[in-house]
């Protein structure tokens, strides 16, 4: 009986693992962007892979007045790049080349990855899950995507903007599960959800 139910936990855990990049595309209400909306981020996330080295991924659009943007998926060869339309609207095209720069960064680094796992894991595990994803966070990993991004760019006034006006309008994202809080481009978030403020993110960007 032990082993039926250990059995059965690792193949929910497994199947939670595989799935996670659709619990949080779902999570973020993300959806294949519209042509206009795939063109403008194509030209800028092919250049950047093709410096980078990496598959192009997928790309997704949520509908959101706000600034926001994340990445997801299982590693390099199945994840989502995702902006806010509102995003798409506003930045200049030098802060758009930052922001999706940044998140090809997390896919590279293999952050992207982990930390839609510990969303996943932490759905999976309820309050003692998401307490235990939360301790697991590493807001070390967003920083040195930021410096990444800006190396990969070599313009980090763009990522500064990009950012910049995220923490503007952060407060007019629509609220969507914490879960997937950790994952959103100007959160940089470490155990227990303590937070690497963005002031301090733009302070080592100007450093560079």
């Amino acid at each position: 009986m032990v082993l039926v139910v250990v059995g059965a936990l690792a193949v929910l855990i497994a199947g939670t693992a595989l799935g996670a990049g659709r619990i949080v595309g779902r999570l973020a209400g993300a959806r294949p962007p519209e042509a206009a909306e795939a063109e403008r981020m194509e030209v800028y996330v092919e250049a950047l892979c093709l410096g980078a080295g990496l598959p192009v991924p997928q790309l997704a659009v949520i509908d959101d007045d706000g600034c926001g943007a994340l990445a997801y998926g299982r590693g390099p060869r199945a994840s989502t790049v995702a902006v806010t339309s509102g995003l798409l609207d506003v930045l200049a095209p030098v802060e758009l080349e930052g922001a999706l720069a940044h998140l090809l960064a997390r896919i590279a680094d293999g952050t992207a990855r982990r930390d839609t796992r510990l969303c996943a894991l932490g759905l999976l595990g309820g309050p003692v899950g998401t307490a235990w994803a939360s301790r697991r966070l590493d807001a070390a990993r967003v920083v040195a995507a930021d410096v990444s991004a800006a190396r990969l760019t070599r313009f980090p006034p763009g990522l500064v903007g990009a950012l910049a006006r995220m923490g503007e309008s952060a407060p007019r994202l629509r609220r969507r599960s914490a879960a997937i809080r950790h994952l959103w481009m100007h959160q940089a978030l470490g155990p227990g959800r303590q937070e690497v403020h963005l002031a301090d993110r733009l302070t080592v960007l100007g450093d560079l």
